[in-house]
């Protein structure tokens, strides 16, 4: 009877662990190639109908996308591509981007998309507009500019096309203009004098600033001359705005920048590009504006303004690599 027992057990285990390898073989997964991605922008337009496509997964090839828009959609939608209705006023949301398949673990991702208004004093504000503006007839953008001087200074940093839009979103064009390389900025020619720049990617008619202009806006705003080499100490607070984007103050506090922005000339700190504009650095932190006048052959100066320091220095950078902004000068009429 033992043995007959012994055979029964031994015949049980063997069948549980046959049935518990299968259901392990059943349950058995493999990990997705590749990282959920799409191809929105970071920021749009307050009512704008904003398609967005799911990618970046390698293996397997066909996953199916599924998409939950917190604060915005109820439902989970389940598609390659969707369509989604922004609200009309001002927000942010956070949605997640799922990449599924049966024989594969789930991918996701989680991702923000920024609402905003580019009429004035909406989205951006605290800057400040005298009311002399210019159109650009090459593609109709309005620039708003400041006479300081012995020049017309745009009073907001350029967005022609030929730029890199902030965070790959043109919608941020009139708001916070566009990063350029010092050839694309300039066409790859130096300037000097006053008003002598090259037009460059600027409108006709006008500049992109040389060191000269830049002395002469310096001289303007504090009474006193400062060579293009100086810190010029204090006219970084007199050159920034005290600016809030999206109900959020854009530069930090420091006692010792007050972003006064007395000649409405509205410094933001946009930050700079670098790696073929695929890098953004220093936003809310710094700003930083071309000259056209190059310090050899693979330099070209900038000024600057941190948010920590009431100065307005200058500096080089790779002229192929550094994103910069562009203020566009004329000689004032």
């Amino acid at each position: 009877m033992k043995k007959y027992f012994l055979i029964l057990v031994a015949a049980s285990v063997s069948l549980l662990a046959a049935c518990t390898a299968e259901e392990v073989e059943e349950t058995t997964y493999s990990y997705m190639n590749g990282s959920v991605r799409n191809d929105a922008p970071e920021y749009v337009l307050k009512g704008d109908l904003v398609t967005i496509s799911g990618k970046g997964i390698i293996h397997p090839e066909k996953p199916v996308f599924k998409w939950y828009f917190a604060g915005l959609l109820a439902d989970t939608l389940t598609a390659d591509k969707v369509t989604v209705q922004m609200p009309d006023s001002i927000a942010k949301f956070t949605y997640m981007e799922y990449a599924t398949h049966p024989d594969f673990y789930s991918s996701s991702g989680s991702f923000v998309l920024n609402v905003v208004d580019t009429a004035f004093n909406t989205s951006l504000t605290g800057v400040s507009r005298c009311g002399k503006s210019i159109v650009d007839s090459r593609d109709g953008k309005q620039y708003s500019y400041v006479t300081i001087g012995h020049l017309d200074w745009f009073s907001c940093n350029l967005a022609y096309s030929s730029g890199a839009a902030f965070k790959k979103s043109p919608v941020m064009d009139p708001l916070f203009g566009r990063f350029y390389h010092w050839n694309t900025a300039t066409g790859g020619q130096t300037g000097s004098g006053l008003g002598g720049g090259p037009q460059g990617a600027c409108p006709e008619g006008w500049s992109v600033p040389t060191n000269e202009d830049w002395e002469d806006l310096a001289l303007s705003i504090s009474g006193e001359r400062h060579s293009f080499s100086d810190s010029w100490n204090g006219l970084g607070d007199i050159a920034s705005s005290d600016a809030y984007f999206q109900g959020e103050r854009m530069w930090p506090y420091s006692p010792d920048n007050g972003h006064t922005n007395l000649f409405g000339w509205n410094a933001l700190p946009i930050g700079r590009t670098s790696h073929g504009h695929e890098t953004l650095s220093g936003f809310g932190s710094y700003g930083f504006w071309w000259s056209s006048s190059q310090k050899d052959d693979s330099y070209a100066y900038y000024r600057y303004i941190h948010y920590d320091m009431g100065s307005f220095p200058m500096n080089f950078a790779d002229k192929e690599d550094f994103g910069a902004s562009v203020r566009c000068v004329r000689i004032a009429r």
